[in-house]
């Protein structure tokens, strides 16, 4: 099959999704092009592709429609890449349609709704997918033809599921090398103590991930943990941790964005997640497969990731998660049971080229109803 993915900037997750559908498509023998943004060119290697200027000419429109009613798929992702290759579809000739959302578009506290979505590439698509179910049920209550539940897959899942958990004094050493790494600045509220049992949070500082959350908690367990947090984002959103921090000696640790999220996994005991929505978020499904005990917010796809693998509280409850973190560091056999069920569940996940083999059968279904020959 001839493929086009259409892919414009957004979540580093999808990009990195696309890629790696894309290599895999191609290495089932399928003609893949992904049209993108110089942003995601730039972050990511997708191989065949075009890329798709800010402001379009009437020339490379052309030129991408052209590209698009000369192939079998066209495979959107985001609501955005959904709405630009949905303006470029014409009904003469027309490919098959598929649109896939990975994530809401708005900053996840209000109620999504049909009508508050835009929602005319879910009715001109001849599929739609979802990476958690409530993306899914909002595609049907948005007049989705068909409707299917997707995956997004860590990269570092197959690793981390072939590495066993170190021990507790194997950990407390591993702080200590990955502590002695980080400036003073990283540790505005108190010096780090790498004695206490360490609490992890991987997130990108935006509104969305609801990081001030963990200020609280670490503020709350001031004398019990010393709590890290990797990841960048918003400069403002990492000024209120750095005051919050100085002004409550809390142990918050900011570590920035790192490229050795596995060492850190190895050297914590609590992987903790505060977000106000998430699909399956890939921080959890790493923590999962690392057997470091998880508690996450009962949201978007976490509960199906997670129910019964880990702890679940309600989106802005403090004293939940706080409470959740003491369980999981004052119950072993509680940790045992959930990290052992949260590894089994991870180990079922379908990886990479189990995506990209259901990707080619959606695809075949797709271009078969419209009479396209693969």
């Amino acid at each position: 099959m001839n493929i086009v993915q259409v892919v414009l900037s957004g979540d580093g997750a999808m990009a990195g999704h696309v890629a790696t559908l894309s290599e895999h498509l191609r290495l089932a023998g399928h003609d893949v092009v992904v049209a993108a943004d110089a942003e995601v060119l730039a972050g990511w290697d997708m191989g065949a592709s075009i890329e798709i200027p800010a402001r379009l000419s009437g020339t490379q429109v052309r030129l991408i429609r052209r590209l698009v009613r000369s192939t079998d798929i066209v495979h959107a992702h985001g609501n955005n890449g959904g709405l630009l290759a949905a303006t470029l579809l014409t009904e003469r000739h027309r490919p098959g349609f598929i649109v896939s959302w990975h994530a809401r578009t708005s900053d996840g506290r209000a109620r999504l709704t049909a009508p508050r979505v835009d929602s005319f590439g879910i009715r001109l698509a001849d599929a739609v997918s979802g990476t958690s179910p409530d993306l899914v049920a909002l595609a049907n209550e948005a007049g989705a033809k068909k409707t299917w539940l997707d995956y997004v897959p860590s990269p570092l899942v197959p690793e981390l599921l072939r590495n066993d958990r170190p021990g507790e004094k194997e950990r407390l050493q591993r702080r200590k090398a990955l502590f002695a790494t980080l400036s003073d600045v990283a540790s505005p509220g108190r010096d780090i103590d790498p004695s206490k049992p360490m609490v992890l949070t991987v997130s990108s500082l935006i509104p969305r991930k609801n990081v001030l959350s963990t200020l609280e908690a670490a503020t709350a367990l001031r004398e019990e943990v010393t709590w890290v947090l990797v990841g960048r984002g918003d400069l403002s959103i990492d000024d209120q941790l750095r005051l919050g921090a100085i002004s409550s000696r809390a142990p918050l640790v900011l570590a920035g964005e790192r490229n050795d999220v596995d060492k850190w996994l190895a050297a914590a005991d609590v992987f903790a997640l505060p977000s106000v929505w998430e699909a399956r978020p890939l921080a959890v499904q790493e923590a999962m497969s690392a057997q470091v005990p998880v508690i996450a917010t009962r949201t978007g796809g976490i509960p199906d990731l997670l129910e019964g693998a880990g702890i679940l509280f309600d989106v802005d409850d403090i004293a939940a998660m706080v409470h959740g973190v003491r369980r999981l560091l004052a119950e072993p056999e509680l940790v045992t049971s959930l990290t052992t069920a949260a590894h089994a569940r991870i180990s079922e996940q379908p990886q990479a080229a189990d995506i990209s083999r259901q990707w080619i059968e959606r695809y075949r279904i797709v271009a078969e109803a419209k009479g396209i020959a693969t």
